[in-house]
C-alpha cells in the first residue's frame, strides 16, 4: 500500500476506534493524530486518563525545582510507544520554539518547556501531558481505515482537552457520519 500523501493526511483530526477495534492498546479510544505523512503517522490517546499530578512533581523527574505551588495537571496514557517519554499537549495560546503545531488549533510541545512555563505563570490555558505515544510505520495507518478500524472525525476542544476523559469517546462516536 502506497503511504498517504499530504492531501490524504489526517493529521489534526480524531481517530475514533470502531467497536470491532479489539487491540487492547487501541479499544475504544480516540487518537489526536499529530503528525501523519509518507513516513508513517502518530498521535496521542486522548481518553486514557492516568492521574493529577503535580507540575512540581513531573518536573523533578527533569531535575528541575520550580518555585512556589505550581499546581496539578492531568496525565494521559499517550500510547504503547516510548512511555517513556511525555509530550505536551495545549491550544495555540503557548508556544516554543519547539512546538509542533497540529492543524491550527493545538500544539504538542516538550513537556519540560511546557511545565516551565506554566509554573513561572506564562504557560496555556489548558494543557494534558502525555506518557507514551501511538504510532504507525509507513502505510499501516492507511491499512487500518481501509480495513475500518477507524472512524475519523473533526478535531475540537470538547474532545482534544476534555476534563473528563471517559467520556471522549462515546462523544466522538457520535459524530460519525454514516453513509447509507
Amino acid at each position: 500500500m502506497v503511504p498517504a500523501m499530504a492531501a490524504d493526511s489526517v493529521a489534526g483530526r480524531l481517530l475514533v476506534a470502531r467497536a470491532s477495534l479489539d487491540d487492547p492498546n487501541f479499544s475504544r479510544t480516540v487518537v489526536l493524530v499529530v503528525r501523519h505523512d509518507a513516513d508513517g503517522a502518530f498521535g496521542l490517546v486522548l481518553n486514557r486518563f492516568a492521574e493529577n499530578r503535580g507540575i512540581a512533581e513531573i518536573l523533578a523527574l527533569f531535575g528541575l525545582t520550580p518555585e512556589g505551588d505550581a499546581g496539578e495537571v492531568p496525565v494521559h496514557f499517550g500510547g504503547p510507544v516510548g512511555q517513556s517519554n511525555s509530550l505536551a499537549l495545549h491550544g495555540t495560546d503557548f508556544e516554543t520554539d519547539r512546538t509542533e503545531a497540529v492543524d491550527s488549533g493545538y500544539g504538542v510541545s516538550p513537556t519540560v518547556d511546557t511545565l516551565r512555563a506554566l509554573a513561572e505563570g506564562q504557560g496555556p490555558a489548558k494543557v494534558v501531558v502525555f506518557f507514551g505515544y501511538a504510532g504507525w510505520s509507513p502505510g499501516q495507518l492507511e491499512a487500518e481505515l481501509a480495513a475500518d478500524a477507524w472512524a475519523i472525525v473533526d478535531a475540537d476542544e470538547d474532545l482534544v482537552l476534555s476534563d473528563d476523559a471517559g467520556t471522549v469517546w462515546l462523544k466522538a462516536l457520535a459524530r460519525v457520519r454514516v453513509d447509507l
